[in-house]
């Protein structure tokens, strides 16, 4: 009966030791391992909003034709660089030829009657000298070689209009550049105005995007912002150049215009993620590289009274270099960075203070 109750007693003892929470840390023994560590503390992180807008020229030249006509065929694709005089596409231009022709053909005869009016003059001035016919005749045949003349000088004006209307069917580049938008398809109707291509300078970059105008308000000229281009893997940090004050009224967003340094390898027409410095906010963070992952699981080696601990995190938003804790871990904790191989819970370690702290 006593042995009985013994063993009831002890198994009270340890309910009420697990349901009070309390447990035996695991402590190992080893040889110590030397790592250095680095204080959880609050830093400026980039701004969890993140806004879109396609990366365009400042430099923008939308090619139409100034006559109507079918588009025969395009000389170049979207992406494609050209350099200024570069063939860019043909539009049909039979009726401009047509006109050419009939503009031809006339100062063709034009020139024709200039030259019978000119041997009629020579004629009759030589026949007046010999007093063979009146100044009056002679007059008449100045004003028909003067007449002559002016309808060959219409005639040649006609001429230089028509080449220059059948010079629209074949459209130039206007100035070097990359192709980032086809608007139309080869057999397309083009008439004067309709944009058909669009040129843009890629070495005049900006973004623009909209921001909730009540944000827009932290944002100023001069301040630096992230963009980043996914297809690309790449991140610049560039400097904000304006921000439009009035608010759009359906919208009550602004525009705000940041400028991409030439250089970059970014081009007109690619998609970007802009994280504004102004509107950054101060957080819990540890460097990227202190974090330990096991599956869906995030955690952080702490150092503690010479043992390693390991504490499992939330995390919240990633940087390239920090990243934020949202629970688990408290400011002025040693975390352990760089985590060394097979570094274990419960390992006993020599900790250095980390001389350089690592900055987002």
């Amino acid at each position: 009966m006593k042995k009985a109750l013994m063993i009831l007693t002890g198994m009270a003892a340890l309910l009420a030791l697990t349901a009070c929470g309390h447990k035996v840390e695991k402590r190992e023994t080893g040889p110590k391992v030397a790592v250095t560590t680095v204080a959880a503390a609050e830093q400026s992180l980039p701004s969890a909003e993140e806004y879109v807008g396609n990366i365009r020229s400042r430099q923008a030249v939308v090619i139409s034709t100034k006559m109507m006509g079918r588009v025969v065929r395009f000389f170049v694709d979207e992406g494609q660089a050209v350099t200024k005089g570069q063939p860019l596409v043909e539009v049909d231009a039979a009726e401009a030829q047509s006109a050419y022709s009939q503009s031809k053909a006339g100062l063709d005869a034009a020139d024709v009657a200039v030259r019978n009016a000119e041997r009629d003059y020579g004629r009759f001035k030589a026949l007046y000298e010999q007093k063979a016919v009146t100044k009056h005749q002679l007059e008449q045949v100045e004003m028909g070689l003067a007449g002559a003349k002016a309808q060959k000088a219409q005639a040649d004006a006609n001429l230089k209009m028509s080449g220059t209307l059948l010079s629209y069917g074949k459209i130039l580049a206007p100035d070097a550049g990359i192709v980032t938008k086809k608007w139309m398809d080869a057999g397309s109707m083009a008439f004067p105005g309709a944009p058909i291509l669009t040129v843009e300078n890629p070495k005049d970059l900006e973004v623009s995007v909209s921001v909730a105008e009540e944000r827009s308000r932290q944002i100023a000229a001069g301040q630096q912002a992230q963009v980043t281009v996914d297809s690309l893997g790449k991140t610049i940090q560039v400097p904000v150049t304006a921000v439009v004050g009035a608010a759009d009224p359906m919208t009550r967003t602004s525009t705000v215009k940041l400028s991409i340094p030439e250089g970059s390898g970014l081009a007109p027409g690619q998609f970007a993620h802009v994280r504004f410095d102004a509107l950054s906010t101060k957080s819990l963070a540890v460097p990227a590289s202190a974090v330990h992952s096991e599956g869906q699981m995030d955690g952080v080696f702490v150092a503690d009274q010479g043992l390693v601990r390991l504490r499992w995190v939330q995390l919240g938003q990633r940087g390239p270099e920090m990243v934020q804790v949202l629970s688990g871990l408290n400011a002025g904790e040693r975390v352990i960075v760089p985590i060394p191989p097979g570094l274990s819970d419960g390992q006993p370690v020599e900790a250095t203070a980390s001389n350089a702290e690592v900055r987002p």
